[in-house]
């Protein structure tokens, strides 16, 4: 048996996606091609810091030989055929040092779920996925990225039936795309679903296609609506490398609040895009943040979102619901008086905020459980979500336009100073967004950025690159940290470095 050599097989598969499942179906479908087959599981540890792996060895058979003795665990370099669920696990395997270039075949979905860092990041915590595709395929023998999670939902079946497909398109392993269909049939549960999912994959992997499953085309608007006469000035207004932000922008705030402020959007930035030195990558970024600060998430936009069909039909997906399942979905909610009473009108809700505040209420919180599959939670939203035509009334709407005003004449000001020192106030926005307490601690860490870094450099004549990257390193030092600790610290270098330009002048 010296010149016969196991092939290893490791997989890496979220809870609940059936890993185990694959790996026995691989396993049996080996043993029953007249190999020898092994497999062991290590589980993973929850929140999303690592995958369930398993680990198999098939082993071809010859009469006469021998029952070898097979590993119970993978080695680095030393893997034929890595699969992964989902695109960060294909990375992790990468690090850990299971792809090599000179042996292993790399299948990867590139379906995400996202990290507990990558969504508690105070700006956009999402690793790249084509830097990761890059990285896997620098590694990898070769690799064949599809979007198996999509093609598991299409086909109303779990992904490990997919990824089995996938398995046998690969021709890594010394088994029969037959030998799988009847290790499917053969476990006797939801057969005809799961082989719809391994032809599924089949015809995937086979393609070999590098990107994912596009995405459903937007829908176009009826000609001479107003949608469609807002995309036509967009198009007009700003260059044509941020046109494509701006038409987007135009249907996320017609969506949002109607006509009328997706007008005020583009007047907006069709103020912006007249200015010297605003060229098209500037505009495009501008548009991007602008739209993402109009389209603030106050209780009714929260409403609105989590009544959408689409999201209903994502959670019945996430919950394998069959078509003739019932689901039921609730929503738990913890407002505070900030969320409550800025519905109010500007006068009336600050005078009521006042009162809490000094009554010691602020942190007080009205925790609801909702279910919004129910007819009452369904009305209690929908009734909130109903408040639209209100918003331009309350608090928060004019407190969000006072911000917004505030961020595009700082923009203003510094284009006239340094194009450069602009577009990193521009990103500034990223600070704010959401609701509640990561509304509040990001809203805080910008006053300060704009109260002690970016008005008192305006007011200076210091060098250019110096401006841009100290608002550079605070809104990092903000993202990293929201309480504001590297913040602070940031902002005492600026300082001292701002004093040490003003005595050299001098």
């Amino acid at each position: 048996m010296a010149d016969l050599k196991p092939v290893k097989v490791l997989i890496a598969a979220l809870g609940g996606e059936g890993g185990g499942v694959l790996a026995g179906w691989i396993a049996n479908a080996a043993v029953a091609s007249g190999h020898v087959g092994q497999r062991t599981s290590i589980p993973g540890v929850a929140q999303r810091t690592g995958a369930t792996t398993y680990y198999l060895e098939v082993l071809p058979q010859r009469a006469g030989d021998a029952r070898p003795v097979l590993a119970l665990n993978p080695a680095p370099g030393e893997v034929d055929l890595m699969v992964a669920s989902e695109l960060l696990e294909s990375i992790r395997a990468v690090q850990a040092g299971y792809v090599t270039p000179d042996r292993t075949v790399l299948l990867a979905s590139t379906s995400r779920v996202f990290t507990v860092d990558e969504k508690s990041a105070m700006g956009d915590g999402r690793v790249d996925p084509e830097r990761m595709q890059e990285a896997a395929n620098r590694f990898a023998r070769r690799a064949v990225f599809a979007d198996f999670g999509r093609a598991a939902a299409d086909a109303r079946c779990p992904v490990s039936a997919v990824l089995l497909g996938a398995v046998a398109a690969s021709e890594v392993l010394p088994i029969s795309a037959d030998a799988f269909r009847a290790a499917i049939r053969a476990e006797g549960k939801a057969v005809d679903a799961n082989l719809r999912g391994f032809e599924a994959g089949l015809a995937l992997a086979e393609a070999a296609s590098p990107q994912p499953k596009a995405s459903a085309a937007p829908v176009v608007p009826a000609a001479g609506s107003p949608a469609n006469e807002l995309e036509a000035t967009a198009k007009k207004q700003v260059p044509p490398e941020a046109a494509a932000i701006a038409i987007e922008g135009v249907r996320r705030l017609m969506d949002y609040q109607g006509p009328r402020y997706a007008e005020l959007y583009l007047d907006r930035v069709g103020r912006l895009a007249k200015r010297a030195g605003a060229d098209g990558a500037f505009i495009r970024e501008l548009a991007r943040h602008l739209a993402v600060r109009m389209s603030f998430e106050d209780t009714i936009r929260v409403a609105q979102l989590k009544l959408r069909a689409d999201r209903i039909d994502r959670l019945r997906r996430e919950a394998k619901a069959r078509d003739d399942d019932l689901i039921e979905v609730v929503e738990f909610l913890k407002p505070g008086p900030e969320e409550i009473f800025s519905l109010l009108t500007p006068r009336l809700g600050r005078a009521v905020l006042a009162f809490v505040a000094r009554r010691g209420w602020s942190e007080k919180s009205l925790p609801m459980r909702v279910r919004t599959t129910g007819t009452g939670g369904f009305l209690r939203l929908k009734a909130l979500s109903g408040l639209r035509a209100w918003r331009p009334r309350t608090l928060r709407y004019a407190e969000e336009q006072a911000w917004i005003e505030r961020w595009l004449s700082l923009v203003e000001r510094a284009l006239a100073r340094d194009p450069a020192l602009a577009r990193e106030v521009i990103e500034t926005a990223r600070l704010v967004k959401g609701y509640g307490e990561t509304y509040k601690r990001g809203h805080a860490n910008w006053r300060r950025i704009v109260d002690e870094v970016i008005e008192p450099l305006l007011a200076e004549r210091m060098p250019k690159g110096l401006l841009a990257d100290a608002v550079l390193q605070c809104r990092v030092a903000a993202l990293a940290d929201p309480d504001g600790n590297s913040l602070t610290a940031v902002i005492e270098s600026v300082r001292a470095a701002s004093a040490e330009q003003r005595v050299a002048a001098e």
